[in-house]
């Protein structure tokens, strides 16, 4: 019997194992994309949920930022832009009075052909020079208070004195945050790094902690309690499929919006397993930017059994970026000693360019290492080297990788996610 994953957009068959069961293997609800992006848009935006419309909320203020999610996030961003900026015109702020900022978090900021690809060269020119990337380090960052749980909230300047404060991002599954989206475009994208810091080191690792969970998720409810605290007003959320086609769009009040946007986002992306499997094989497809393609290793990590294997399927097309991170992962230390020096604020040298979040992956990857007998890793980005390094199997193709799983487990049930990036396991029955 045949299978398949995503790999770099491209569709790659290999051969089961006859003695290997599937529990789960293909598409899974590809939701039919709305036939215009851009009419959807002005249809939503003209009935936000739990909010003003924007125009109105433009009129009683005289200047706004409009905050957008990174190139590591697929948010075709330049959809919305010329239509928040004529909103925003039609309620009395000019062009020149408007300020986007690219929420990188802790993230490498992306250069000029990236922001122009974020924005739409329309956009990008009617806003140009107030353009800008946020940095997380810098000391302009403004202290405006602490949440109820003691987290200090710092947050870029043009956030903390713009009278209205605009967000365009997407809803997807999140390992910490339960899904994306939402508030976390402020929490970390335009926070500061001492914020970022305090919020995700405490909570990323709370048991309440999961993809798919909102409720009584610590990390999720401090993004929302940090974006009523600053004042956020107004948030746009794509809803994407797995190739990237806009299938519904939600905008209003940030919290309101993000729950109706949660609910269709569970609708396309739950996958329901009959039970944990013994070889699961996750692909990073369509996010294989950067640490965002350990998604798929945490989502394999939710359907397999402990002592079982993962093949983890990923291009890693950023490889000199990912250098440090491996090395990171390769080190001695513990799980629990190296979040514990995350803690204490040592954090690594190699890893301060490329931000917190891939601190945070390193723990994840090591803590993923202990559970399961085996991680084999398919990519063409990294080689041999550096993924024994890490302490996972090599393999340069899918075929490869299972004929390795299949000389430690001939016999057993198998799960494949084509694309794991963006999907929501859920176990039937009781393990």
């Amino acid at each position: 019997m045949k299978s398949f994953v995503y790999y770099g957009g491209k569709k790659i068959e290999f051969e089961v194992p006859s003695n290997w069961s599937i529990l789960f293997s293909g598409e899974i609800n590809l939701a039919k994309p709305c036939p215009d992006a851009v009419a959807e848009l002005r249809r939503v935006l003209d009935q936000p949920i739990g909010s003003t419309p924007l125009e109105e909320l433009a009129s009683r203020v005289n200047n706004a930022v409009v905050i957008f999610d990174d190139i590591t996030r697929p948010t075709p961003t330049h959809v919305a832009f010329p239509e928040v900026l004529n909103r925003l015109n039609r309620g009395g702020i000019l062009d020149t009075r408007i300020t986007a900022i690219c929420a990188t978090g802790t993230h490498q900021p992306p250069d000029e052909a990236g922001l122009k690809q974020k924005l739409g060269l329309e956009a990008y020119q009617r806003l140009y020079p107030r353009v800008i990337c946020h940095d997380a380090t810098s000391r302009e960052n403004v202290l405006v208070g602490r949440t109820s749980r003691g987290t200090p909230v710092e947050i870029n300047p043009f956030v903390a004195n713009a009278d209205l404060v605009v967000g365009i991002g997407a809803c997807f599954p999140h390992g910490w945050a339960g899904f994306g989206g939402g508030s976390k475009i402020i929490m970390p994208g335009v926070c500061g790094i001492q914020s970022i810091a305090a919020h995700h080191f405490t909570w990323f690792r709370n048991p309440h902690t999961h993809t798919g969970v909102v409720e009584g998720n610590l990390f999720y409810e401090e993004c929302n309690e940090i974006a009523r605290l600053i004042g956020f007003k107004f948030k746009i959320d794509f809803l994407l499929n797995f190739r990237g086609d806009v299938i519904k769009i939600f905008c209003g009040d940030v919290i309101e919006q993000h729950r109706e946007a949660i609910k269709e986002c569970m609708h396309i992306t739950t996958v329901e397993v009959a039970k944990k499997a013994d070889v699961t094989i996750s692909a990073a497809y369509p996010l294989e930017r950067g640490n965002q393609s350990t998604k798929s290793l945490g989502v394999a990590a939710a359907v397999t059994k402990s002592g079982g294997q993962i093949i983890w399927v990923a291009p890693q097309p950023d490889r000199d970026q990912l250098i440090p991170f491996v090395n990171e992962v390769s080190s001695n230390k513990s799980t629990n000693e190296y979040h514990r020096q995350l803690i204490e604020g040592r954090y690594p040298e190699p890893l301060k360019p490329v931000g917190l979040s891939f601190m945070c992956t390193v723990v994840d990857v090591k803590n993923l290492l202990d559970r399961f007998s085996r991680i084999i890793h398919v990519t063409e980005g990294l080689d041999r080297t550096h993924v024994e390094s890490m302490k996972m199997g090599y393999a340069r193709t899918v075929t490869e990788a299972v004929e390795m799983a299949r000389a430690k487990t001939p016999t057993g049930d198998l799960v494949v996610f084509p694309y794991g990036g963006v999907v929501l396991p859920k176990i039937a029955l009781s393990q």
